[in-house]
């Protein structure tokens, strides 16, 4: 670490950077599929949009990940992540309609690319041994800026309308921008990448374990909760204000298992038990929210979304790194976070073809047998012990 860098102070600049980056990613995402469906566009259309989100990122974040590393700096990506994310709020402003939404959704997914470098950037201010857990840190972060947002969209819709989640995101993502300019960052001794150190990356067996479970996380996730629930929620008659308390229902509960899962849970259980669990309280999740009557009964249900969420997601993150050194993190946090962008783009897409097959209701089941397998896999492909600080030293010289 450069100790011309104060880690508490850049370390804190950028976790506010980080709030205010998925402000802006996620304020407006609850109004995507009601606005496509007023605009007459069918589940399969807003599969599609959804898809874009994950398709983008599935592309670019390996190759952002490798120029990270060629470069040794993180945080003029962390830039770039911000400026794309304001020109995606821009996007669905100026392009207000199906295909803009699509363009938009798109644009949106290539910021969200830049994640990789927020995680690395962010644990490289700590030891290497503390990665999983500061990354862990870093999305509460992640989790507190959407609830933010969802908040203040709430008092902004009644008065100005939906567009004006829109406008609300494109200022949170401005200032996520010209904050992160200020950034500082430690350099590693760099000597540029090595294709050995890509290979090296590539076939860590603890890695590619997480990603894996990371697809079958994202596909439940994009399905349902960060999907199609707005669907539900539309046909028992939520106003455009209920939706974000939609979110906030789930949020709330996802930050308060953030903090649990970084104080307690990831020193008392292992990974594994802890992404199984969160997949069970999934399939329970998805079962349950079709049958629903009222909107009270699917805002207590978020509960259960929101800690489905923070014991896959928020475990695979922090673990997908663990037997990684700190200069190829940002390859390996590439490599994982592409793959599971491709249950991020498949899941919403085959999702919209079996809602306009089958119903709502039917989808929703199917999802919940899909998580019940994805808990029993995850369970066998995570039972991988952890590498020591000697294997990696040799690793290095191989």
């Amino acid at each position: 670490m450069n100790q011309n860098v104060k880690p508490g102070q850049s370390a804190r600049l950028l976790f506010y950077v980080t709030a205010l980056f998925w402000c802006a990613q996620y304020s407006y995402t609850q109004y995507v599929n009601p606005e496509l469906q007023r605009m007459g566009a069918n589940a399969l259309f807003m599969g599609l949009v959804a898809g874009a989100y994950g398709l983008t990122q599935m592309l670019l974040r390996i190759p952002l990940g490798i120029i990270a590393d060629r470069i040794g700096r993180q945080k003029p990506f962390v830039v770039l992540g911000s400026l794309l994310s304001a020109m995606a709020c821009a996007g669905f402003l100026l392009m207000y309609s199906p295909y803009g939404f699509l363009i938009s959704r798109g644009l949106a997914g290539v910021g969200s690319a830049s994640w990789v470098s927020f995680t690395v950037l962010y644990s490289a201010y700590f030891p290497h041994h503390e990665g999983p857990k500061r990354i862990s840190h870093l999305n509460a972060a992640n989790m507190s800026g959407r609830l933010v947002g969802f908040f203040l969209v709430l008092f902004i819709i009644p008065l100005l309308g939906v567009k004006s989640a829109f406008t609300f995101s494109l200022a949170a993502a401005l200032l996520a921008f010209f904050l992160s300019i200020t950034l500082k960052e430690p350099r590693h001794v760099h000597q540029g990448l090595r294709m050995k150190d890509i290979v090296l990356v590539a076939r860590d067996k603890y890695l590619i374990a997480c990603s894996i479970v990371g697809i079958l996380t994202q596909v439940v996730a994009f399905n349902t909760y960060y999907g199609f629930t707005v669907n539900i929620a539309k046909r028992l008659g939520a106003q455009d204000t209920m939706l974000s308390w939609l979110n906030i229902a789930m949020l709330i509960p996802t930050i308060l298992m953030n903090l649990l899962l970084t104080k307690t849970l990831l020193s008392r259980f292992s990974a594994r038990v802890l992404v199984c669990a969160g997949f069970v309280t999934g399939a329970v999740y998805c079962v349950l929210v079709p049958m629903t009557q009222n909107m009270t009964q699917l805002l207590v249900l978020q509960i259960l979304a929101g800690s489905s969420s923070t014991l896959t997601f928020g475990v695979l993150i922090g673990q997908s790194v663990r037997d990684i050194k700190q200069e190829l993190r940002a390859v390996a946090m590439g490599f994982y976070q592409a793959v599971y962008g491709i249950g991020m783009t498949l899941g919403p897409v085959l999702m919209g073809v079996l809602i306009d097959s089958q119903g709502l209701n039917a989808a929703f089941f199917a999802v919940a047998g899909f998580a019940l397998i994805s808990g029993f896999l995850s369970y066998y492909l995570l039972n991988i012990p952890p590498k020591n600080q000697m294997d990696l030293k040799e690793e290095a010289y191989e």
